[in-house]
């Protein structure tokens, strides 16, 4: 958890002023001293780092580090955000001079500060707003370029003709013009949740420059710095409450807040090109190897949230802190990662696993940043395969114990077996689902699914990623008694 300086605490109840303030660079430093704020000069900043995907995670995890570099007095690491098909916040942000409060939502009292490290915000567009995203990237100023453009992005198509340009084009024609300029390469580290995303970026980045030069993705393969990192903390959406509160209680009105918790970790492979920013002095964790780092990650959060998500679906509870109040879903989850991924997990060099578990049970605990349950159900044929399947694999593989991992595959199995009946019996349309699920390979999976009580088998071998286990018999077997139980227990209920 960082804190630049010491973040006052909202008190509740307080009474705010008569009139709120509105956020800007000319009111900041009359707001209430229950908000802290930048205590350096914001127009002195340099925009050292260009950042494509200006989302809430980005602005509550990676520009919070750059911001405490600028309060401890490194000025050339501000930020310039770039828009890609989304312009999320952005007349907001502008309308108040690029400021925004960060509000951490924890078991006390709230915190809220003002950063004041992005400086502008391109947005995403025509040939305009493209030629002046790139000419962003070229310039000379831009030594670090961060990504948050979610994983499905990596797919690395290029865009259409008319269609706005994918990051990783307009980071690639970026490129072109330093090289051709003479000018240094800059770093691109992605902060998107997928494995190996400095490997993912730079495969996407050449094969945009390839389309443009062969010459240039060489060029960038050699000079070019992709480092892989880990960006740990949780974002729900901004509610309408929440700047109600920040009214109400303190007199900040913020057309643009983002709410998170207090917990946040960033570890970044210490691989880069030219001038980097002093990470370290922000907190974060300069490492060889992220990989342990992402898997202990992924297994215990990211799956924690696929289990809660399925197990909870045949819940009445909406949230996540309710699912794991639930004496039955939430001590099923809690057994499945402390006794199921847990001993699985290879040492992670300063990182003690049980007390690193025992945050990620709280953080799931939390009230105030609840995850609604059917957004952890979307992607669902990614997020299993990522997050709960490779635990799985290896605990069938090694003979270690996973019922709960495999019920977990299963309550994803009835998930898709109920809308396979909903669609079925009129009750559901196609593109409400598809909508609802986001899953891409919902096509390919909603019929094996609906016929898996009696035979898992097809849907097994449907569904990518399980090519292994589906040559193991006895988890076949357990996969098949776990998922025809969720179907009668269904039908039971129903009666």
């Amino acid at each position: 958890m960082l804190h630049p300086t010491p973040t006052p605490v909202l008190r509740g109840g307080t009474r705010a002023p008569a009139a709120a303030l509105r956020l800007s660079l000319d009111t900041v430093r009359t707001l209430p001293p229950q908000v802290a704020r930048p205590t350096y000069d914001v127009g002195s900043l340099r925009a050292g780092v260009v950042h494509l995907g200006v989302g809430a995670f980005h602005r509550a995890h990676q520009a919070v580090y750059l911001d405490r570099l600028a309060e401890l007095g490194h000025r050339d690491w501000g930020v310039r955000g770039i828009g890609l098909r989304s312009n999320s916040h952005r007349e907001e942000l502008a309308a108040q001079d690029h400021l925004y409060t960060v509000v951490e939502l924890g078991a006390g009292e709230p915190r809220a500060r003002v950063v004041g490290v992005l400086r502008d915000y391109l947005p995403a567009g025509g040939a305009a707003e493209t030629a002046a995203a790139v000419a962003a990237l070229a310039d000379p100023l831009t030594r670090l370029v961060t990504l948050t453009v979610t994983a499905p992005t990596y797919a690395c198509a290029t865009s259409a003709p008319g269609a706005p340009s994918t990051a990783f084009e307009l980071v690639a024609r970026a490129l072109q013009v330093r090289r051709r300029a003479g000018r240094p390469p800059f770093t691109v580290l992605s902060c998107d949740n997928l494995p190996g995303n400095g490997a993912a970026a730079r495969r996407c980045v050449v094969e945009a420059a390839e389309a443009l030069d062969p010459r240039l993705a060489l060029w960038i393969e050699q000079h070019v710095a992709f480092p892989s990192s880990m960006a740990d903390r949780i974002t729900p959406p901004t509610a309408p409450e929440h700047r109600r509160m920040l009214r109400q209680d303190l007199g900040v009105h913020d057309r643009a807040p983002v709410v998170t918790e207090p917990f946040s970790r960033w570890i970044v492979q210490d691989s880069f090109v030219g001038d980097a920013p002093p990470l370290a002095e922000a907190g974060v964790d300069l490492v060889t190897d992220v990989r342990p780092h992402v898997e202990a990650k992924m297994r215990l959060l990211n799956a924690g949230h696929v289990a809660l998500g399925f197990l909870g679906a045949a819940t009445r509870h909406g949230t996540t802190d309710e699912a794991m109040a639930d004496p039955a879903t939430g001590t099923l989850v809690e057994r499945m990662l402390a006794d199921e991924v847990c001993p699985l997990l290879d040492p992670v060099p300063g990182l003690h696993l049980p007390s690193y578990l025992g945050e990620v049970l709280d953080r799931l605990r939390n009230p105030a940043i609840a995850d609604p349950l059917g957004r952890l159900r979307r992607r669902g044929s990614v997020r299993v395969r990522n997050y709960v399947l490779p635990s799985l694999e290896r605990a069938v593989l090694e003979g270690r114990p996973h019922a709960l991992l495999t019920d977990v595959v299963a309550a994803w199995v009835d998930q898709l077996r109920r809308a396979a009946l909903a669609l079925e019996e009129g009750r559901a349309r196609s593109a409400d689902l598809a909508d609802e699920l986001a899953d891409p390979a919902l096509a390919d999976l909603l019929g094996p699914a609906s016929r898996a009580a009696h035979d898992v088998r097809p849907f097994l071998a449907a569904a990518a990623g399980f090519e292994r286990l589906a040559t193991r018999p006895t988890f076949v077997a357990a996969l098949q008694r776990a998922v025809t139980d969720r179907e009668v227990g269904a039908r039971a209920a129903a009666s």
